[in-house]
Protein backbone atom coordinates (compact mmCIF):
# COMPACT_ATOMS: atom_id res chain seq x y z
CA UNK A 1 0.00 0.00 0.00
CA UNK A 2 1.56 3.31 -1.03
CA UNK A 3 1.20 6.77 0.40
CA UNK A 4 -1.02 7.81 -2.50
CA UNK A 5 -3.54 5.24 -1.38
CA UNK A 6 -3.13 6.26 2.23
CA UNK A 7 -3.42 9.99 1.71
CA UNK A 8 -4.20 11.29 -1.74
CA UNK A 9 -7.01 9.01 -2.69
CA UNK A 10 -8.77 9.62 0.60
CA UNK A 11 -11.22 12.31 -0.52
CA UNK A 12 -12.30 10.41 -3.60
CA UNK A 13 -12.17 7.16 -1.71
CA UNK A 14 -14.42 8.41 1.03
CA UNK A 15 -16.87 9.54 -1.60
CA UNK A 16 -16.64 6.13 -3.19
CA UNK A 17 -17.07 4.42 0.14
CA UNK A 18 -13.58 2.93 0.39
CA UNK A 19 -10.47 4.31 2.07
CA UNK A 20 -6.82 3.32 1.93
CA UNK A 21 -4.41 4.78 4.46
CA UNK A 22 -2.10 3.70 7.21
CA UNK A 23 -4.64 2.47 9.75
CA UNK A 24 -5.19 0.80 13.09
CA UNK A 25 -5.76 2.60 16.35
CA UNK A 26 -4.00 3.47 19.55
CA UNK A 27 -6.56 4.66 22.08
CA UNK A 28 -5.49 6.29 25.28
CA UNK A 29 -8.35 4.80 27.24
CA UNK A 30 -8.36 1.17 26.13
CA UNK A 31 -4.70 0.52 25.30
CA UNK A 32 -1.92 1.92 27.46
CA UNK A 33 1.01 2.94 25.27
CA UNK A 34 4.53 2.33 26.58
CA UNK A 35 6.10 4.85 28.92
CA UNK A 36 8.77 5.67 26.33
CA UNK A 37 9.19 5.39 22.58
CA UNK A 38 12.48 3.74 21.66
CA UNK A 39 14.12 2.87 18.37
CA UNK A 40 14.30 -0.92 17.85
CA UNK A 41 16.81 -2.97 15.91
CA UNK A 42 19.97 -2.57 18.00
CA UNK A 43 21.85 -5.05 20.18
CA UNK A 44 23.85 -2.92 22.59
CA UNK A 45 21.84 0.31 22.71
CA UNK A 46 18.18 1.27 23.17
CA UNK A 47 17.81 4.76 21.64
CA UNK A 48 15.19 6.96 23.29
CA UNK A 49 12.92 8.94 20.93
CA UNK A 50 10.39 10.35 23.42
CA UNK A 51 9.62 9.77 27.08
CA UNK A 52 6.41 9.81 29.11
CA UNK A 53 4.35 9.30 25.96
CA UNK A 54 1.59 7.63 27.93
CA UNK A 55 1.23 10.71 30.15
CA UNK A 56 1.41 8.70 33.35
CA UNK A 57 0.89 11.69 35.65
CA UNK A 58 -1.61 14.53 35.31
CA UNK A 59 -0.33 17.92 36.45
CA UNK A 60 -2.72 19.77 38.72
CA UNK A 61 -2.43 23.05 36.82
CA UNK A 62 -3.81 21.36 33.70
CA UNK A 63 -6.99 20.05 35.30
CA UNK A 64 -8.40 23.54 34.87
CA UNK A 65 -7.33 23.59 31.20
CA UNK A 66 -8.92 20.19 30.61
CA UNK A 67 -12.16 21.46 32.13
CA UNK A 68 -12.15 24.57 29.93
CA UNK A 69 -11.46 22.65 26.73
CA UNK A 70 -14.04 20.00 27.55
CA UNK A 71 -16.64 22.73 28.04
CA UNK A 72 -15.83 24.20 24.63
CA UNK A 73 -16.10 20.84 22.88
CA UNK A 74 -19.27 19.88 24.76
CA UNK A 75 -20.95 23.18 23.86
CA UNK A 76 -20.27 22.62 20.14
CA UNK A 77 -21.46 19.03 20.43
CA UNK A 78 -24.73 20.06 22.09
CA UNK A 79 -25.32 22.75 19.45
CA UNK A 80 -24.92 20.12 16.72
CA UNK A 81 -21.84 21.69 15.13
CA UNK A 82 -19.76 18.58 15.71
CA UNK A 83 -20.31 14.91 16.34
CA UNK A 84 -16.97 14.59 18.16
CA UNK A 85 -13.69 16.35 18.80
CA UNK A 86 -10.49 15.75 20.70
CA UNK A 87 -7.67 17.97 21.93
CA UNK A 88 -4.21 17.02 23.20
CA UNK A 89 -1.72 19.47 24.69
CA UNK A 90 1.85 19.09 25.96
CA UNK A 91 4.05 21.74 27.55
CA UNK A 92 7.36 21.00 25.83
CA UNK A 93 9.41 22.44 28.68
CA UNK A 94 7.77 20.93 31.75
CA UNK A 95 6.12 17.88 30.18
CA UNK A 96 2.74 18.79 31.70
CA UNK A 97 -0.19 17.83 29.53
CA UNK A 98 -3.93 17.78 29.03
CA UNK A 99 -6.10 15.43 27.01
CA UNK A 100 -9.78 15.84 26.20
CA UNK A 101 -11.66 12.89 24.76
CA UNK A 102 -8.34 11.18 24.14
CA UNK A 103 -10.03 7.92 23.12
CA UNK A 104 -11.69 9.58 20.12
CA UNK A 105 -10.32 8.45 16.78
CA UNK A 106 -10.30 10.25 13.45
CA UNK A 107 -9.14 9.88 9.88
CA UNK A 108 -5.82 11.79 9.72
CA UNK A 109 -5.93 12.73 6.03
CA UNK A 110 -3.07 15.09 5.11
CA UNK A 111 -1.49 14.75 8.54
CA UNK A 112 -0.16 11.55 7.01
CA UNK A 113 2.08 13.63 4.76
CA UNK A 114 4.39 14.22 7.72
CA UNK A 115 5.80 10.65 7.76
CA UNK A 116 6.51 10.98 4.02
CA UNK A 117 8.36 14.24 4.66
CA UNK A 118 10.36 12.60 7.45
CA UNK A 119 11.15 9.59 5.23
CA UNK A 120 12.69 11.78 2.53
CA UNK A 121 14.90 13.59 5.00
CA UNK A 122 15.95 10.27 6.46
CA UNK A 123 16.95 9.12 2.97
CA UNK A 124 18.81 12.39 2.44
CA UNK A 125 20.89 11.79 5.57
CA UNK A 126 22.40 8.80 3.78
CA UNK A 127 22.39 10.37 0.30
CA UNK A 128 22.08 14.19 0.20
CA UNK A 129 21.51 14.09 -3.59
CA UNK A 130 18.02 12.70 -2.94
CA UNK A 131 16.65 16.19 -2.36
CA UNK A 132 18.11 17.44 -5.66
CA UNK A 133 16.62 14.65 -7.77
CA UNK A 134 14.42 15.98 -10.58
CA UNK A 135 10.92 14.49 -10.95
CA UNK A 136 8.77 15.08 -14.04
CA UNK A 137 5.03 15.76 -13.71
CA UNK A 138 3.52 14.39 -16.95
CA UNK A 139 0.77 16.27 -18.82
CA UNK A 140 -2.58 14.53 -18.62
CA UNK A 141 -2.00 13.33 -15.06
CA UNK A 142 -5.09 13.20 -12.87
CA UNK A 143 -5.51 16.40 -10.86
CA UNK A 144 -5.78 15.08 -7.32
CA UNK A 145 -6.32 18.58 -5.96
CA UNK A 146 -9.80 18.75 -7.45
CA UNK A 147 -11.10 16.67 -4.57
CA UNK A 148 -9.91 19.13 -1.91
CA UNK A 149 -12.40 21.30 -0.04
CA UNK A 150 -9.60 23.82 0.54
CA UNK A 151 -7.66 23.93 -2.77
CA UNK A 152 -3.92 24.61 -2.51
CA UNK A 153 -2.87 28.22 -3.01
CA UNK A 154 -0.10 26.99 -5.27
CA UNK A 155 0.34 23.66 -7.06
CA UNK A 156 2.82 22.02 -9.41
CA UNK A 157 2.18 22.35 -13.14
CA UNK A 158 1.98 19.44 -15.63
CA UNK A 159 4.82 19.24 -18.11
CA UNK A 160 7.42 20.54 -15.66
CA UNK A 161 10.16 18.97 -13.58
CA UNK A 162 10.67 19.68 -9.91
CA UNK A 163 13.34 18.74 -7.43
CA UNK A 164 12.31 16.53 -4.53
CA UNK A 165 12.96 19.44 -2.20
CA UNK A 166 10.57 21.64 -4.21
CA UNK A 167 7.91 18.92 -4.17
CA UNK A 168 8.24 18.62 -0.39
CA UNK A 169 7.63 22.34 -0.12
CA UNK A 170 4.50 22.13 -2.27
CA UNK A 171 3.26 19.15 -0.25
CA UNK A 172 3.74 20.80 3.15
CA UNK A 173 3.26 24.51 2.50
CA UNK A 174 0.23 24.17 0.25
CA UNK A 175 -0.89 20.56 0.86
CA UNK A 176 -0.56 19.88 -2.88
CA UNK A 177 -1.81 16.33 -3.47
CA UNK A 178 -0.22 16.14 -6.92
CA UNK A 179 3.21 16.84 -5.46
CA UNK A 180 2.53 14.23 -2.79
CA UNK A 181 1.67 11.62 -5.42
CA UNK A 182 4.98 12.22 -7.21
CA UNK A 183 6.89 12.02 -3.95
CA UNK A 184 5.17 8.78 -3.06
CA UNK A 185 6.04 7.16 -6.36
CA UNK A 186 9.72 8.06 -5.93
CA UNK A 187 10.33 7.10 -2.30
CA UNK A 188 12.04 3.89 -1.31
CA UNK A 189 9.28 1.75 0.20
CA UNK A 190 11.55 0.33 2.87
CA UNK A 191 12.45 3.82 4.09
CA UNK A 192 8.81 4.86 4.36
CA UNK A 193 7.78 1.63 6.05
CA UNK A 194 10.65 2.02 8.51
CA UNK A 195 9.36 5.45 9.54
CA UNK A 196 5.92 4.01 10.24
CA UNK A 197 7.42 1.16 12.22
CA UNK A 198 9.97 3.18 14.17
CA UNK A 199 7.43 5.78 15.24
CA UNK A 200 4.80 3.18 16.13
CA UNK A 201 2.29 4.31 13.49
CA UNK A 202 -0.01 1.34 12.76
CA UNK A 203 -0.82 0.35 9.19
CA UNK A 204 -3.79 -1.38 7.62
CA UNK A 205 -4.32 -2.49 4.03
CA UNK A 206 -8.06 -1.94 3.89
CA UNK A 207 -10.05 0.88 5.47
CA UNK A 208 -13.75 1.44 4.84
CA UNK A 209 -16.25 4.09 5.88
CA UNK A 210 -17.16 1.87 8.81
CA UNK A 211 -13.63 1.85 10.27
CA UNK A 212 -12.16 5.01 8.75
CA UNK A 213 -11.59 6.76 12.08
CA UNK A 214 -8.54 5.13 13.62
CA UNK A 215 -6.01 7.75 14.72
CA UNK A 216 -5.92 9.69 18.00
CA UNK A 217 -4.60 13.19 18.58
CA UNK A 218 -2.08 11.70 20.99
CA UNK A 219 -0.67 9.46 18.29
CA UNK A 220 -0.29 12.26 15.75
CA UNK A 221 1.41 14.37 18.42
CA UNK A 222 4.20 11.80 18.70
CA UNK A 223 5.45 12.83 15.25
CA UNK A 224 5.96 16.40 16.44
CA UNK A 225 7.55 15.32 19.72
CA UNK A 226 10.33 13.34 18.05
CA UNK A 227 10.96 16.24 15.66
CA UNK A 228 11.10 18.78 18.49
CA UNK A 229 13.40 16.49 20.48
CA UNK A 230 15.56 15.87 17.36
CA UNK A 231 15.72 12.22 18.38
CA UNK A 232 14.79 10.61 15.06
CA UNK A 233 16.26 12.83 12.37
CA UNK A 234 19.49 14.74 12.87
CA UNK A 235 19.34 18.09 14.62
CA UNK A 236 19.83 19.96 11.37
CA UNK A 237 17.16 17.98 9.54
CA UNK A 238 14.69 18.20 12.44
CA UNK A 239 15.22 21.95 12.31
CA UNK A 240 14.58 21.99 8.55
CA UNK A 241 11.43 19.88 8.79
CA UNK A 242 9.88 21.98 11.56
CA UNK A 243 10.96 25.11 9.69
CA UNK A 244 9.08 23.91 6.62
CA UNK A 245 6.02 23.06 8.71
CA UNK A 246 6.11 26.63 10.06
CA UNK A 247 5.37 27.88 6.54
CA UNK A 248 2.09 25.99 6.11
CA UNK A 249 -0.44 28.25 4.38
CA UNK A 250 -3.44 27.22 6.54
CA UNK A 251 -3.99 29.94 9.14
CA UNK A 252 -7.63 29.46 10.20
CA UNK A 253 -7.05 26.98 13.02
CA UNK A 254 -4.29 27.02 15.65
CA UNK A 255 -2.62 30.06 14.08
CA UNK A 256 -5.85 32.08 14.29
CA UNK A 257 -5.97 31.46 18.03
CA UNK A 258 -2.57 32.92 18.92
CA UNK A 259 -1.19 36.47 18.60
CA UNK A 260 -0.11 37.56 15.13
CA UNK A 261 3.53 36.77 14.47
CA UNK A 262 3.62 33.71 16.72
CA UNK A 263 5.51 30.94 14.93
CA UNK A 264 3.55 27.70 14.59
CA UNK A 265 4.93 24.53 12.95
CA UNK A 266 1.81 22.59 12.07
CA UNK A 267 -0.14 20.60 9.51
CA UNK A 268 -3.78 20.61 8.45
CA UNK A 269 -5.84 17.48 7.87
CA UNK A 270 -9.18 17.70 6.04
CA UNK A 271 -11.50 15.11 4.55
CA UNK A 272 -15.15 14.93 3.54
CA UNK A 273 -17.27 12.01 4.72
CA UNK A 274 -19.61 11.21 1.85
CA UNK A 275 -21.72 8.05 2.06
CA UNK A 276 -23.69 7.57 -1.15
CA UNK A 277 -21.56 10.29 -2.78
CA UNK A 278 -23.13 13.02 -0.65
CA UNK A 279 -20.89 14.82 1.83
CA UNK A 280 -22.59 14.77 5.22
CA UNK A 281 -19.66 15.67 7.48
CA UNK A 282 -16.10 16.92 7.40
CA UNK A 283 -13.16 16.07 9.55
CA UNK A 284 -10.84 19.01 10.12
CA UNK A 285 -7.67 18.70 12.16
CA UNK A 286 -4.77 20.97 13.01
CA UNK A 287 -1.72 19.72 14.90
CA UNK A 288 1.62 21.32 15.63
CA UNK A 289 4.01 23.19 17.87
CA UNK A 290 3.33 26.75 19.04
CA UNK A 291 6.57 28.64 19.71
CA UNK A 292 5.24 30.87 22.47
CA UNK A 293 7.46 32.04 25.34
CA UNK A 294 6.99 28.49 26.56
CA UNK A 295 6.73 26.20 23.50
CA UNK A 296 3.89 23.71 23.53
CA UNK A 297 2.34 21.09 21.30
CA UNK A 298 -1.36 21.19 20.44
CA UNK A 299 -3.37 18.75 18.35
CA UNK A 300 -7.08 19.33 17.74
CA UNK A 301 -9.15 16.86 15.71
CA UNK A 302 -12.80 17.47 14.84
CA UNK A 303 -15.68 15.87 12.97
CA UNK A 304 -19.00 17.52 12.26
CA UNK A 305 -21.71 18.56 9.83
CA UNK A 306 -21.23 22.30 10.41
CA UNK A 307 -19.64 24.45 7.67
CA UNK A 308 -15.85 24.40 7.60
CA UNK A 309 -15.54 27.93 9.07
CA UNK A 310 -17.34 26.66 12.17
CA UNK A 311 -14.87 23.81 12.59
CA UNK A 312 -12.01 26.23 11.99
CA UNK A 313 -13.47 28.51 14.64
CA UNK A 314 -13.66 25.67 17.15
CA UNK A 315 -9.97 24.87 16.64
CA UNK A 316 -9.08 28.57 16.94
CA UNK A 317 -11.13 28.84 20.16
CA UNK A 318 -9.30 25.89 21.69
CA UNK A 319 -5.99 27.36 20.52
CA UNK A 320 -6.74 30.71 22.18
CA UNK A 321 -7.74 29.01 25.43
CA UNK A 322 -4.53 26.98 25.58
CA UNK A 323 -2.36 29.98 24.72
CA UNK A 324 -3.87 32.11 27.48
CA UNK A 325 -3.52 29.30 29.98
CA UNK A 326 0.14 28.60 29.27
CA UNK A 327 1.08 32.27 29.26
Amino acid sequence: MNIRQRIIVVAAAVVAGALCFFAGRLTAGSVTPPQSLRLPGYTFIDPLLACNINNSNIYQENRSLESQLKSIIDAHTVSGDISKASAYYVNLKSGSWASIYGDATFYPSSLGKIPLLVAYYQEAENDPSVLDKQVYYPPGSADLNQMQDIPPERAIMPGRSYSVEQLLEYMIKYSDNNATALLDSNIDADTLNRVYGDLNIPTEESVTLANADFMTAHQIATLFRVLYNATYLSRDDSEKVLGLLSQTSFTQGIVAGVPAGTVVSHKLGLVGIAPNNVTTEHELHDCGIVYASTPYLLCVMTRGSAPLPTLEGLIAQISTTVYKQIQ
